[in-house]
């Protein structure tokens, strides 16, 4: 078990000098040192959701709180986030499990001269801890997602499809996370004076204001996300049809070609030209008038592009830059 407490306002590692702790004695501790003895309901079921809850809570029970936060593990905030039970009483906070994770965020507090009041309040500096990168990482995956639709747009066959998905995927935990932390950031700011002092409670304001915040971005990332995919799977499907065109169009040039063939290869010896010396030559140039007929058609109809899309030259290209100097 490692000890902090609150001194001046900041927090400090190590007990009290004066061995009371007032208003300020933070724990990490391992759940093997947690000392259930005499501990009440709510205390149990927040020790015992801690490995599976999903999405972060409070229950509140007399002169105590208890819960599960979400922080990121070890000293990089961009690793998945780990489960860490949360006990808060007026004079003490506790953080159960994953010690590492833990320690870590205290330290960042202690190095920060993070302001506080009281035991609540490092459990709010605990919690803006966990999400402190987490502006800048959506700005990251909104940079990605701008790539890659500048990409798809400019009509780019080959996309990094594994770096949209990992992108996806790391949203898909920030939804539960966002809504989970904020409920306990606007149920602390609401809490007694006895749990939470009046200068924390105006933390867990701001604190819930900006997961709302983080909320909201994420809300239209994830529909970003949603619009790229589709963006995405109408490339791929313009792809197929293009392939498709252009296996239509060679079988309908050669159709022609094949009948003539299979209609002189019957064996018979009265059919016309057989006995001619220029009938070869003359069914050769009839094969070759009938393709280039039909190449032509085909390309004034706009059959021969693929894809549907036309790229200007680079020479029109230029010439327009300089009509518009």
């Amino acid at each position: 078990m490692r000890v902090w407490h609150i001194e001046d306002g900041r927090l400090v590692e190590g007990s009290a000098s004066d061995g009371t702790g007032s208003r300020g004695r933070i724990e990490a501790l391992d759940e093997r040192e947690l000392d259930m003895e005499g501990a009440g309901h709510v205390l149990r079921e927040a020790v015992a959701q801690v490995p599976h809850a999903y999405v972060p809570f409070i229950e509140f029970a007399p002169g105590m709180a208890a819960g599960v936060i979400a922080l990121p593990a070890g000293a990089s905030n961009g690793a998945p986030p780990v489960n860490v039970g949360v006990v808060l009483e007026p004079a003490r906070l506790r953080l159960i499990g994953q010690m590492e994770a833990c320690s870590e965020a205290l330290t960042f507090l202690v190095r920060e001269r993070v302001p506080m009041a009281g035991a609540a309040g490092a459990l709010c500096g605990v919690m803006r801890y966990a999400v402190r990168d987490h502006p800048v990482l959506l700005s990251a995956v909104r940079r990605d997602f701008e790539v890659l639709e500048e990409r798809l747009l400019e009509g780019h066959r080959r996309v990094d499809r594994g770096k949209m998905m990992a992108d996806a995927r790391r949203l898909m935990g920030f939804d539960a996370l966002y809504q989970g932390m904020s409920d306990i950031a606007s149920e602390l700011s609401e809490g007694s004076d006895e749990l939470v002092a009046q200068g924390d409670r105006l933390r867990f304001h701001s604190l819930a204001r900006m997961l709302d915040r983080l909320s909201t971005r994420l809300e239209s990332l994830q529909d970003y996300s949603l619009q790229l995919n589709g963006l995405y799977q109408e490339e791929i499907d313009i792809r197929q049809n293009s392939v498709m065109q252009w296996l239509t169009v060679i079988a309908t040039i050669f159709m022609p070609l094949t009948f003539i063939t299979g209609w002189y290869g019957m064996n018979f010896p009265t059919m016309a030209m057989l006995q001619e010396p220029w009938g070869y030559p003359l069914v050769v140039a009839v094969c070759l008038v009938i393709a280039v007929a039909e190449i032509v058609c085909f390309h004034r109809r706009g059959w021969l592009h693929f894809g549907g899309r036309r790229r200007p030259h680079p020479s029109r290209h230029g010439s327009a830059r300089r009509k518009t100097k």
